[in-house]
């Protein structure tokens, strides 16, 4: 089975969109997801040289009303809290989590924050969390002191950053790179048509363009 990477950081309301269709996109063309938090303030601050996105005059308005919007169509409750998440305490329980609950915990995380408001950051909410999908606690602290877990953290982030991955979500399969959750069909449509890139109809086009 084929596999496809799927970046993300849990401060991404667009990742939150994509970690709940990636699934369904991936059993619709028998691919196998691997699950890939990273950091992407490094990639956009340290890398890239620019401010976070809802720091950006101009720009953190629109991704408001963006993220309302796409979130109505898409069906899925949006209620993040005021406070701004810290990604790094959820990233590290992810990696410090057995691999087969590591997609079942990321959609809780995920939901959790951007759809019902709460915290997930403090080690009390990310013990509450972990025991939704069979986390004792003492699995879930010693993740988040875990220099392992960091370790994972940085190397996934180094290797998100050489694959040029500079946004969340974003897509590696079949040797291409999809960035954005807007970008999702197009990715479908490159592996409908076998990973290539036809022409398209005249009936696509009246939809997408």
């Amino acid at each position: 089975m084929s596999q496809l990477d799927f970046y993300f950081d849990f401060l991404s309301p667009y990742g939150y969109f994509a970690a709940m269709r990636i699934d369904d996109v991936a059993k619709r063309h028998c691919l196998e997801v691997s699950w890939r938090p990273f950091r992407l303030g490094v990639a956009v601050v340290k890398v890239m040289g620019l401010k976070p996105n809802m720091q950006t005059p101009l720009k953190a308005p629109y991704i408001r009303q963006d993220i309302t919007r796409l979130a109505q169509v898409l069906g899925l409750p949006l209620n993040p809290p005021e406070r701004l998440l810290d990604p790094l305490p959820p990233a590290l329980l992810f990696y410090g989590t057995p691999v087969e609950i590591q997609p079942d915990l990321a959609k809780r995380l995920f939901a959790a924050y951007w759809g019902e408001g709460r915290d997930v950051s403090s080690p009390e909410a990310l013990v509450t969390i972990g025991a939704s999908v069979g986390l004792s606690e003492d699995v879930v602290r010693s993740a988040l002191d875990s220099a392992e877990c960091r370790q994972k953290l940085t190397q996934q982030t180094d290797d998100a950053i050489g694959k040029g991955v500079f946004g969340s979500p974003t897509f590696h399969v079949s040797g291409e790179s999809f960035w954005g959750v807007d970008r999702m069909w197009a990715m479908e449509r490159f592996l409908r048509h076998g990973n290539r890139y036809l022409p398209m109809t005249e009936a696509e086009l009246s939809i997408y363009f």
